[in-house]
């Protein structure tokens, strides 16, 4: 059973100011309404996800849905801002972990192709979409003995591995390959987390470079 913690599936159009439920069944029912277009944040922040944790789904055969979980409260929350109208919400389940859904919209048709790993080309991995993808699937970690940190993320995937290694390098890092992983130099990693800017609500141990206070606000941050 699941608590919605943030409720957004009902309210008032802003377009034909008319009362909803579900503001996606009144989209697709309403011929005086119709989905209005998402803008270039919802794009980069929807790339983000699917970077990271995110997944598609249209369980009732209607256009397809972003879906994404965290044991992270203020990271979804501050997702849920980052896509506005286009959220539904979030909910916890009986296991602690919070989920945040998106209304169905026929633009994310065009993502069905990322849930086998992004394209190869015909995009770029920008500063909010990097930002993104980093809060969401991204970490450090501090090799052997090492006082410095590494940005790093495990991608299974090959293809997927590969693709992500030529975005990075595409954007001025250069990142290194094992172990189903890649990783950013240490330099690196301290100049990447200036280019993706302020940490997001929810990831701010992901931006410190101290190891005592990465494991304080990582344990607090879960707590919350």
């Amino acid at each position: 059973m699941s608590e919605w913690i943030i409720d957004a599936r009902g309210g008032t159009c802003p377009h034909c100011e008319q009362a909803f439920d579900t503001l996606a069944l009144h989209w697709a029912r309403n011929q005086r309404c119709t989905y209005p277009e998402l803008d270039d944040s919802h794009h980069e922040t929807i790339r983000g996800c699917l970077l990271g944790d995110g997944g598609l789904d249209n369980p009732n055969d209607g256009p397809p849905a972003l879906r994404i979980a965290s044991v992270r409260r203020p990271h979804l929350t501050w997702l849920h801002g980052q896509l506005g109208w286009l959220s539904r919400g979030i909910t916890r389940d009986s296991t602690g972990a919070y989920r945040l859904r998106t209304m169905s919209h026929p633009a994310f048709i065009r993502y069905w192709s990322w849930m086998d790993g992004p394209p190869a080309s015909d995009w770029t991995l920008s500063r909010p979409v990097a930002r993104v993808w980093y809060a969401c699937d991204g970490g450090l970690e501090w090799p052997g003995e090492s006082t410095q940190p590494r940005a790093q993320w495990t991608i299974t995937d090959d293809s997927v591995r590969a693709t992500m290694q030529r975005m990075l390098s595409e954007v001025g890092f250069e990142p290194m390959e094992w172990q189903r992983r890649i990783a950013l130099p240490f330099d690196d990693t301290a100049a990447f987390l200036e280019w993706l800017g302020d940490p997001p609500p929810g990831s701010e141990y992901k931006w410190t470079l101290n190891r005592p206070e990465y494991d304080q606000l990582r344990t607090k941050v879960v707590e919350d």
